[in-house]
């Protein structure tokens, strides 16, 4: 789909054009302002994100080495990290370089503001990391590694994947399914003000359900739980509800 179409079709759900007109320069300016302002804001829902992306290296493909006896890193364009700032971190971690053919990824634990505050000393150096806090800072977000290290590292992400805006009108860009529909409907709803038009109740309708649709496609696979005291006495294990298992594990 193109801007353009999306700008068409939502101006015609809320009667501004006729089928099969389109619409003026300043309309279609307007519309695509709108439309990547909905997806900027879409970008902030973790369940408008259709995939967690794993990052291990900059815009450059250079990996992410911490630097020995550095704590703080800047992630964001031109920053320590240098490559488009994520709306959200989900997991970080780290690899061992112990053995640079077979790097080892370790997780780490992701902090709060209250959990790096509680740390007394901050500066202690260890061969590999266990911790790190992100201030979520803007432009640049920094993220401080404890222990530092003082043996070579390197840090990866697993972030939330940014919904691909228009450049341009014409531009062809491409969703998973069930976007464009969540797409035109939401934007006509977003732009209507603008004209002095009332939303249709059935158009306002399907823009909720039609954002619910994909939604529910991009909710998290949650692990099932099972305590100890229980799969240890019944040697079944944990159960997979995707597979109708039980097996041994972490889950």
């Amino acid at each position: 789909m193109t801007g353009l179409d999306l700008v068409s079709r939502s101006l015609s759900l809320i009667g501004v054009l006729a089928s099969g007109e389109t619409p003026s320069g300043a309309e279609s300016s307007d519309g695509l302002s709108f439309l990547n302002d909905l997806l900027d804001s879409w970008n902030a829902e973790r369940l408008m994100v259709f995939t967690i992306t794993r990052e291990a290296s900059d815009s450059n493909g250079n990996p992410f080495y911490l630097t020995l006896g550095k704590q703080d890193y800047t992630m964001g364009t031109g920053g320590n990290f240098n490559f488009p700032r994520p709306a959200r971190i989900e997991r970080a971690g780290i690899f061992n370089l112990a053995n640079p053919a077979m790097p080892l990824e370790l997780p780490l634990e992701y902090l709060t503001d209250r959990q790096w505050a509680d740390i007394p000393v901050k500066a202690i150096s260890s061969a590999l990391p266990t911790k790190v806090y992100d201030d979520q800072g803007f432009p640049l977000r920094t993220l401080s590694y404890w222990p530092i290290p003082n043996a070579p590292v390197a840090a990866v992400f697993y972030i939330w994947n940014p919904l691909s805006q228009f450049s341009d009108l014409s531009t062809d860009v491409t969703f998973p399914p069930g976007y464009a529909r969540a797409l035109r409907y939401n934007l006509a709803v977003e732009i209507a003000p603008g004209y002095g038009r009332q939303v249709d109740p059935v158009v306002a309708a399907i823009a909720t359900q039609s954002k619910a649709v994909v939604k529910s496609l991009n909710i998290p696979v949650v692990d099932l739980k099972v305590d100890p005291a229980i799969w240890g006495r019944t040697g079944q294990g944990a159960y997979n509800w995707l597979s109708d298992t039980f097996g041994r594990g972490t889950s």
